[in-house]
Order: C-alpha cells, then structure tokens, then sequence
C-alpha cells in the first residue's frame, strides 16, 4: 500500500482510540526531527502522516501554525487529520477557516460534511452536502450523495439528492458508494447487495458497502443485522483510514 501509506503504520487503536503508538520513525522522519522552518515542519508532517502517526503530525501542525498563524495549507492539511483521529469538531473549525481564507469550496463542503456526520449534526451534514453536490461532477457527486443519505438515515430526513441517482452515473472509482445509492433508491435486490458484500475483497470497498447497507438495514428496521454488519468492519481495518471505517469505529465505539 505504499502509494497511500508506509508499510509499517499505525492502527486505528492508537490514532481513533487512546492506545499508545508503538511505530518506531521512519528514516524520513529521523532525518527531520530538528525541522525548524516552516518548510521543514510541513515535510515532517508529510513524512508522520505517510505512517498514519496522525496524533504526532498534529502537533507538527500546530508548530507551524504558531510560526504562521494564517497559513491556509496548515488548516487544509490539518482538519483531515482530525477527523483520522475523531476530533471532528475541531476539523470543523479548522476548515470553516479555510472558508474563511478563501479555499476551494466544493472540497471544503464535502469534509465538512463529513466532520458534521461524525459530530453527530446530520442537518448541517446535509447542507454541507447539498452545497458540494452543486459544485461537482458525478464522480465527486455520488460521494457527496452517499453521505447526504447517510445523514439523511440517521436523522429521518428526506434523501433528496437520491433522486439525482441514475445507473450508469460516470462515478469513476467510487463504485462503492454506486452501489449502495443503487440499493437506497431501489435499484439494487438485497440479495444482491448480500452477494457484493460477502465476494469483497477489498477492505476499503468493503467498508463503504458495509456501511451503507448497515445504515439501510436500520432504517428498514433490521437492527440486529444492522449492528452486526456494522461490527463486521472493524476487523477489516487494512484501510481503516476511508471515512466509512471512521464512521463505523465512530457508531460501535461512541454509540452514536
């Protein structure tokens, strides 16, 4: 996995939960321990967060923040790293700053839409959505439009993006969350959802089906199985870093 994250990582225990993280420095980190300017401390956040050691690049971002109180990449590169680490009201604060410095606006809707979910405010997750959702192509939209569902579920409000599903949306790679949108609006037999789920391979697929059908169950008033879709995920953490497994992490361990 060496295009998104080193070999040797931390886990959700120790960067989502309290447990301590026990990965050592990556030769890249050692050599830039003593970052002092602002170039420095970006790389040696780049380099902690390539081993998912999210906790520690947080506090390299608050350095840089303290040298530059303005600096919009260090909020942009920070407030995801809240949500990695379940600080989503503090993700939240950082990107409504980049909102305020001027950041890319569909971007900034769509994470925080996803810090509002993980914060438990589907309304404003919703909105956050909406806003994206009208700034973006199909590819970036049907992410939009799962997570305005999501909210939309947990809450009990109207799905209303769901009406824009149709087969055959250009989603690119997101055909995780293709399918589930295909399953909420009708166009996807259960059963055959069933038969996704259980072939999947991949955990990063796997835990945006798994999510989402979990989501539906509960709606469709299947709690039991909801709940133990849900908890199927949490050992299939070799990509615990998607915001589907964040979220499910989020609803087992925080009952939300």
């Amino acid at each position: 996995m060496g295009q998104y994250f080193a070999d040797l990582h931390a886990g959700p225990e120790s960067q989502l939960g309290s447990a301590p993280c026990a990965i050592p420095d990556s030769p890249e980190v050692a050599a830039l321990r003593g970052a002092e300017t602002v170039e420095e401390l970006f790389a040696l956040a780049k380099a902690l967060n390539f081993q998912l050691r999210y906790r520690d690049a947080l506090r390299v971002y608050d350095r840089i923040l303290t040298l530059e109180p303005e600096n919009a990449l260090a909020y942009r590169q920070r407030a995801p790293r809240f949500l990695n680490t379940l600080q989503p009201e503090r993700a939240i604060a950082d990107l409504l700053k980049c909102r305020e410095l001027g950041g890319d606006e569909a971007d900034l809707s769509y994470r925080l839409g996803i810090a509002r979910y993980l914060s438990g405010d589907y309304a404003a997750a919703m909105a956050e959505e909406d806003r994206c959702f009208s700034l973006v192509d199909e590819e970036m939209g049907i992410a939009a439009m799962f997570w305005h569902s999501m909210s939309a579920l947990r809450c009990g409000s109207d799905p209303k993006l769901l009406r824009h599903y149709r087969p055959g949306m250009a989603v690119g790679h997101h055909t995780a969350y293709e399918h589930v949108m295909a399953l909420l609006s009708g166009n996807l037999p259960w059963s055959e959802m069933e038969m996704l789920l259980q072939r999947e391979e991949s955990d990063l697929e796997y835990a945006m089906l798994a999510y989402g059908s979990a989501l539906w169950l509960r709606s469709s008033g299947e709690e039991d199985a909801a709940e133990s879709l849900l908890h199927s995920i949490l050992p299939r953490d070799s990509f615990w870093i998607s915001y589907a497994y964040i979220a499910a992490w989020n609803d087992c361990h925080r009952g939300n």
